[in-house]
């Protein structure tokens, strides 16, 4: 077995080993093997990357058993991207989460009372009280979770086949709903209604993935596409199985990844989740969810014309997505609430190349003077374009969510008035958020404008102009909402004659309490940074796109 393949393995099984050994742990060990963990996964995707980048899909039949027997793990363009953006997302969250424990969550701890004693004689008697319980911040349940949830999202993104992808999604479902209760009292009610969602999603998706087994007589992701591309091209069959597959799948993912108007779990769950926790389900948790939902429409399931209605369904529901959560955005007077709405309005753009799948022939271009397009020119620049989208959006908004969460931690509020000049107090956490903006508004020089350059370009040659006319409003409203966040930060005084003040700064025991405007803010910046020098990455990332690809 080579390095690389040892590494495809490893990625999966030893953030889950150290899941299961934090739980043994200490406090200030669990932080060590957090830190210790995140390093060496993204030392360990490291190799995956550069080896397919050169061109090469792996594949590793665990136990020597091939398929359809055994599991296989593969990684191609599309696996080693998301693993890398996971990756790099995780370590940096992971090192803030240690680095601020008070970030992880609160716990119900007893109070500690001193027995008063009353004397009577010659004898003493001490009288107890029932000493009520208090919150306090940082749970030692956020590291165990987070580490299985980062197992389930790598093993999502290198399964081979559909089951196993089906136990990654469950793995990373259920940790993320526990992940979202460490929030305490006021998010237990999100994590319930979160739970019910990933259950029924998972369910839908399992029951999708039982009717494709039954049609193709394999789980293999590889060997079922081919399958069904058999049947479609014998003209007479029956794929009516498939097509209702695709949509069971289809709903279960959109559930998980909260297309309109399936999303109102994700506001309450995102919002009141700890300040470590909600960049790691706005920017990792639900791109698993968008992983499979590409998995299945492009190597499963092909483009076949029976998904026409589907895929215009999802489509308007992604645009849908836009303008609705663009304009709740604009509505919320706290920063979380806006940011999560955020989410709800990016995730549209993901579905708009649906579509396109299904007619990838060229129209408004091929012909043209000075103009020259390859056989599946347009498919493969859509799929680019929402790839570099998702990715960009999941550096944007971890560095948003941790710059949000660093605010209302620090003054136990997130309202946008309240903070009316925090750029002053911290430069850099504003900073990160406008590094952060510039990613996700798609202004130039970032991840986000390539993306939807790609997607643009892609929807031109293919006669879908349509999608032009979103893409300018979805960045249009974009630059509203985010102007909206950001703006007040800077803000000096309100009349330029009166100093603003920030509401009282809370004082946190131990050593977390410096690091609230010091070397934690590193985090949300370097992420914000990283949303803006990625930009330069388009064409490389179309070719790694390139490596297994289904056309």
């Amino acid at each position: 077995m080579s390095l690389t393949l040892f590494c495809l393995g490893a990625v999966v099984l030893i953030p889950l080993l150290a899941s299961a050994l934090s739980v043994l742990l200490g406090s200030a060990a669990r932080r060590v093997l957090g830190v210790l963990t995140s390093a060496a996964v993204l030392g360990l995707s490291a190799p995956i990357l550069v080896r397919v980048t050169s061109g090469e899909t792996l594949e590793l039949a665990l136990g020597g058993f091939e398929s359809p027997l055994g599991i296989t793990l593969r990684a191609d363009g599309l696996s080693a991207l998301f693993l890398a953006m996971t990756a790099i997302v995780g370590a940096v969250v992971s090192c803030y989460a240690a680095a601020r424990p008070a970030a992880t969550g609160k716990r119900l701890v007893a109070q500690t009372v001193e027995p008063a004693t009353v004397t009577d004689g010659d004898h003493r008697a001490a009288l107890t009280e029932d000493a009520p319980a208090a919150w306090r911040t940082g749970h030692a349940g956020f590291w165990p979770l987070w580490l299985g949830c980062w197992s389930g999202l790598n093993a999502v993104f290198v399964s081979g086949d559909l089951f196993n992808t089906y136990v990654g999604l469950e793995l990373v479902g259920l940790t993320a709903v526990a992940l979202v209760a460490l929030g305490g009292r006021e998010a237990w009610a999100a994590a319930l209604r979160y739970l019910f969602i990933a259950v029924l999603g998972s369910l839908l998706f399992l029951i999708g993935v039982a009717l494709i087994y039954s049609v193709t007589g394999t789980l293999d992701i590889i060997d079922s596409g081919e399958a069904i591309t058999q049947l479609a091209a014998q003209g007479d069959a029956d794929l009516a199985a498939v097509v209702l597959a695709l949509c069971l799948i289809s709903l279960g993912l959109a559930l998980k990844v909260a297309l309109v108007p399936l999303h109102g779990w994700l506001i309450p769950a995102h919002s009141s989740a700890p300040s470590a926790v909600s960049p790691l389900l706005s920017a990792l948790v639900i791109k698993a969810a968008l992983f499979v939902l590409l998995r299945a429409w492009l190597w499963v399931a092909g483009p076949l014309p029976e998904l026409e209605i589907l895929a215009w369904v999802l489509a308007g529901m992604g645009t849908a997505a836009i303008l609705l959560g663009s304009v709740m955005a604009l509505r919320q007077s706290r920063l979380k609430p806006l940011i999560a709405y955020s989410t709800v309005a990016q995730v549209g753009y993901w579905f708009l190349l649906l579509p396109l799948l299904l007619d990838p022939e060229t129209s408004a271009l091929e012909g043209q003077p000075g103009t020259t397009l390859e056989e599946g020119a347009v498919l493969a620049g859509a799929l680019s374009g929402t790839v570099a989208l998702a990715l960009g959006h999941g550096l944007a908004k971890a560095s948003l969510f941790l710059s949000a969460g660093h605010l209302k931690d620090l003054y136990s509020t997130d309202e946008i008035t309240e903070l009316r000049g925090a750029g002053r107090a911290h430069p850099m956490l504003v900073m990160s958020m406008g590094l952060s903006a510039v990613g996700l508004i798609g202004l130039p020089l970032s991840l986000g404008f390539s993306g939807k350059w790609l997607l643009a370009t892609s929807a031109v040659a293919a006669g879908h102009y349509w999608i032009l006319v979103v893409l300018v409003a979805g960045t249009l409203f974009s630059a509203a909402y985010l102007l909206k966040a950001v703006a007040p930060l800077l803000v000096m005084s309100e009349d330029d004659q009166t100093a603003l003040t920030l509401p009282q700064a809370q004082n946190h025991p131990g050593a977390s309490d410096r690091t609230l405007t010091g070397k934690a803010q590193l985090a949300p910046f370097l992420l914000g940074l990283l949303t803006v020098l990625t930009g330069f990455l388009g064409v490389w990332l179309t070719g790694v796109l390139e490596v297994g690809a289904p056309w």
